[in-house]
Order: C-alpha cells, then structure tokens, then sequence
C-alpha cells in the first residue's frame, strides 16, 4: 500500500504500515513536501540486532537511538525521535505489532524529541485539559469515558503527550480516536463485549471507538490527578487531597509512560528539568477509592466539584 500520512499526539506521522486507530492527516496537511515528522517503516532488523550483539538484554540504546525486541513479535527500532522501523516475526499478531508502535515505540519517539508522556488519560473540561494518571488498573480510561458520557470531550487515552505552547504553558495534544476498556469496565457502562474487538488476542481488554466525543485540538493543562484504587479495602467514599512538596515531582516521574527507558536513553536530567517545570506549574491531587465496587460516575461528581470549586484561570 502507499504510505499514509496520520495525525496523533501533536506530530504528522508518514507510515509504511496500515494504522487504523489513527487519524488520516488532511490533504492539505500531508500535501506539503517533507511535511511528515516522523517515517513509520518495516523492514528486516535481524542482522541489525545481531550486530549490535546485545546479548540477554531486550532493550539497549545507542548513538540517540533505542532497540528491543519483543519475544513472538518483533524487534522496534527508534531512531532520534524521527524513524520507528518494525520488524514483525512470521505469524506475528498484528494488532499487538501496532500496540507496540503506539505505545512504547510512540512514546519513545516524544521522549526524543522534548515532549514528556504520561501514563494517563486526557480530557478537555471549561476549556482546560485535565490528566489522570495510575498505574495499569487504576481506572484511567474508565474515568475518562465516564467524563466522557457526561459531556466533556477525550484528549488521549492511556498516553497523554505534553509539551509547552509559546507562551511557556503546558499543554495536551490530542493523542487518537479510540479508549481501550476492561470487561468490567464495559459491564459497568452497560456496554456489551461482543460490539468491540479486543485490543489484540491474548487479553480482554477492548478497543471503543470514541470519534464523536474526541477534542481534535491541543489544551492548556490545568491539572493532573493520580488515581490510586484499594481494592482491598471496604467500600469507602472518593477521597480527594492536594499533593504537595516534592512528592509532586515523584509523582510526575513514577507515572512518565515507559519510565525505565528514560535513563537507558540518557535522559534522566531532561525527565528531571521537565517534571520540574510541570510541577510547579499545574494543579496536582489524588484521588483514592476503596473496595471494587464500579465508582467512576461517583469520582467524576468529586472531581468536577473540585475543578469548579477552585475554577482555575491560569493566572
């Protein structure tokens, strides 16, 4: 097929590679020469990688470049925040080729080039865009389709790409039109299994479409929440507090999607500078929820009252 030219996270991608969860750029767009800023390409890495004799080690970087092979996949390689080459094994699962190359491969690629991802979902509320980040589980996504369901647009979903606007602000671009959702999750909007493909064959966990209520425009950020669920615990109401200090910092660095590739790459002090600069100047807060009972309508009443209780201006 020819290459085609898609829009995700604030960067025109030119891609050798069919990407269906992405957004075709506009004619106007991709028409002008050398417009695209990032080339997405398949190729055989094999004797690549055997020359770079790695040994047991799955992931090295090198000369601004990052390598790692995935076992029953493939071998990724990004090149200087420029080029993602693919290089699928035979039989390989397409749709988990493509997860790799929207999430790590992705995110690898703004580490590269000065934009910090997040582990997070994004949604845009009175004109201000609001992260919420967590570990895997703590409910992200499920918060953001639940904002979602109640009127307010979805920036990005499980990566959420900042940088800073020209006058100094932090913002979100828009990442791409598709939330992935666990069954239970699905079960709790009342949304049936068998109306949305899994996201690739080994897990339940589903990709849902969301082009109707998708913000296709970056957003200052205002604020980021951690969501921190204890499932073991007895149900309990939303808990709400301020996070101060250095732990803000901490938190900004523990939750950078694909952290541990950060220092492989040289990159520790820019992660520093860039949290830094973020934490001093947005909103940061945690919400916690007890017992596994579905909570998320319940959490998007508390944080609503919050954002309009503090109605932030970006003075």
């Amino acid at each position: 097929m020819l290459p085609m030219h898609y829009e995700a996270y604030g960067l025109l991608w030119l891609s050798h590679i069919p990407m269906p969860e992405l957004q075709i750029a506009p004619l106007d767009v991709k028409t002008k020469p050398d417009a695209a800023e990032v080339q997405i390409e398949s190729h055989d890495l094999t004797e690549l990688w055997e020359k770079w004799d790695v040994g047991s080690d799955n992931f090295v970087a090198r000369d601004g470049c990052l390598f790692f092979r995935i076992e029953d996949t493939g071998l990724f390689l990004m090149e200087r925040g420029q080029k993602i080459v693919v290089s699928p094994v035979f039989g390989a699962d397409e749709k988990k080729v493509r997860l790799f190359i929207l999430g790590t491969c992705m995110s690898v690629i703004m580490m590269q080039r000065g934009i910090l991802p997040l582990h997070g979902s994004a949604v845009v509320i009175d004109g201000w865009a609001y992260a919420f980040v967590g570990h895997s589980g703590a409910g992200k996504s499920t918060l953001s389709a639940a904002l979602a369901a109640q009127g307010y647009p979805l920036l990005t979903d499980d990566v959420v790409a900042l940088s800073w606007d020209a006058g100094g602000r932090a913002t979100v671009s828009p990442g791409y039109p598709q939330q992935k959702l666990w069954q239970p999750s699905l079960e709790g909007f009342g949304m049936k299994q068998e109306d949305y493909a899994t996201v690739h064959a080994e897990i339940t966990k589903y990709a849902i479409p969301v082009q109707h209520y998708f913000h296709q425009s970056a957003v200052p950020l205002a604020g980021i929440y951690e969501l921190v669920p204890q499932p073991d615990h007895e149900p309990g109401p939303v808990q709400l507090q301020e996070v101060s200090g250095l732990e803000r910092l901490h938190l900004i660095c523990s939750h950078t999607f694909r952290g541990g590739l950060v220092r492989r790459q040289g990159l520790a002090q820019w992660l520093f500078e860039t949290a830094s600069r973020l934490s001093a100047s947005v909103e940061i807060s945690r919400v916690s929820r007890k017992g596994s009972n579905f909570t998320a309508f319940e959490m998007v009443e508390r944080i609503i009252h919050h954002i309009r209780k503090g109605v932030h201006t970006g003075i």
